[in-house]
């Protein structure tokens, strides 16, 4: 029988969910009222699910914001079911990226989280009955939390992460969090400074191991799909080519006016654009800059052959591929604080790589930086200052060569299986050891 842990304060308990009804009653738009209303249809989609089919002998349900999280996530699921041949995970997210992104990220079924409202939490935690509930960076829902704590289901983190200047260790957040994370059974600190984070947000001393980055694992184990991406090899095998993943719209004109400029001086270079969120407006607004920019830009298809020096690639899941036929790489985001996208990525391929004058928000950022491997564009004069890097790149492979290695060189293998040996226990700890990928055996 598992222990049902201490309550919370009730006067903390009955702000929240004062505030989350609240918020859940407004008219949201956006992605913001799209993750509402996917949240609020979860609840017949899991007990539609559960009754057809019945908890397996062992059953994780991960929570995972966003692709980035659920990615994080991946090669530690990966290890402990290859340990544990009948485990079962479930997934959950809240970012509507997650629903249209192709591939289950190794779950048996996957959906939007349920609303923040305790019976309706109620009511998908005992359809799904859970032995392990593990939350993947630092997206903890307190509904989701106070039912597994309600229920003795061990509450876990892996690959946690918070920022320093995040708002949640601030008062009085940082008090009323104190509660939350008082009862965590392991949170696997990505860093030295993360743990310390964890700490302060009242995580219990004895349940916070650093562990590292797990994301850096699924990177440096994810193979290439080449045949997703044979259609575009040959256009970029035509020049040098900055693939620019992740635009925002603060990105645009940063890569375009750059190209421009390197196009003039390299008439051979060219530009793969892969837009964060590549919606009709988004993909409209981009090919409108081409005046601005000099420039054609045109949507990739498939099979079909172009002249043209910009090519701009709709497809959601790609670019992890697409990375493979830059010579270097501008990964955006970084023109608004803590926005920069993920630079494991490239860096997984041996990229030098570009970013906004914000990359300083990731940590990830700041160790290729110091190690040489990424490079900072200032606010004002951006464009310029990107032409002038990569054309640097484009005429000498030993500076290029070496700014690639070492943003690969940054990267650290391990995390996920020091993480996966961590939960084991939890599980019941079957006593196996050998928690390494197929190909490492």
């Amino acid at each position: 029988m598992r222990e049902k842990l201490a309550p919370f304060p009730p006067l903390v308990v009955s702000a929240y969910r004062l505030a989350a009804g609240a918020i859940d009653r407004l008219p949201w738009g956006g992605k913001f009222g799209a993750s509402l209303a996917g949240r609020r249809a979860s609840v017949a989609h899991w007990l539609g699910w559960s009754r057809d089919h019945p908890p397996a002998a062992q059953r994780v349900w991960l929570h995972a914001a966003s692709v980035g999280e659920a990615l994080a996530a991946e090669p530690v699921l990966r290890r402990l079911q290859h340990t544990i041949r009948d485990l079962e995970v479930i997934l959950s997210y809240s970012s509507p990226s997650v629903a249209s992104w192709p591939g289950g990220f190794g779950a048996r079924a996957s959906g939007y989280a349920p609303p923040e409202r305790r019976a309706s939490v109620a009511e998908v935690f005992d359809a799904l009955a859970p032995d392990l509930l593990v939350f993947s960076r630092s997206d903890l829902w307190p509904e989701m939390v106070l039912a597994a704590y309600e229920r003795g289901v061990p509450v876990t983190v892996i690959g946690a992460v918070i920022r320093p200047r995040s708002l949640r260790l601030r008062w009085p957040a940082r008090l009323l969090l104190k509660g939350l994370h008082r009862h965590l059974a392991f949170v696997g600190a990505v860093s030295e400074l993360d743990s310390r984070g964890w700490l302060a947000l009242g995580a219990p001393e004895s349940a916070v191991v650093i562990t590292g980055d797990p994301r850096h694992d699924q990177v440096l184990e994810r193979p290439t799909s080449m045949a997703r991406i044979r259609g575009l090899a040959g256009w970029a095998a035509r020049g040098p080519t900055l693939v620019a993943g992740s635009v925002e719209e603060g990105d645009e004109a940063v890569v375009l006016d750059g190209l421009t400029a390197a196009h003039k001086r390299n008439p051979a270079a060219r530009l793969l654009l892969v837009p964060h969120d590549p919606t009709p407006v988004a993909l409209r607004r981009i090919i409108g800059r081409a005046p601005q920019a000099a420039l054609a830009p045109e949507i990739s298809e498939e099979g079909r052959a172009t002249d043209a020096a910009c090519l701009i690639v709709p497809d959601r899941g790609l670019l992890a591929d697409l990375y493979a036929l830059g010579m270097a790489t501008y990964v955006g985001g970084g023109f608004r604080p803590g926005g920069l996208h993920a630079v494991v990525e490239p860096a997984g391929y041996g990229l030098p790589i570009l970013a906004g004058p914000e990359f300083r928000s990731s940590a990830d950022a700041v160790r290729l930086a110091a190690a040489g491997g990424l490079v900072g564009l200032p606010r004002r004069g951006a464009a310029e200052a990107l032409t002038s890097q990569w054309q640097e790149w484009m005429q000498d492979d030993s500076r290029r060569w070496a700014a690639g290695l070492a943003a690969r060189g940054s990267l650290f293998q391990g995390a996920a299986g020091v993480t996966a040996r961590h939960l084991l226990p939890l599980l019941g700890d079957p006593g196996v050891t050998d928690l390494r990928p197929e190909g490492e055996r």
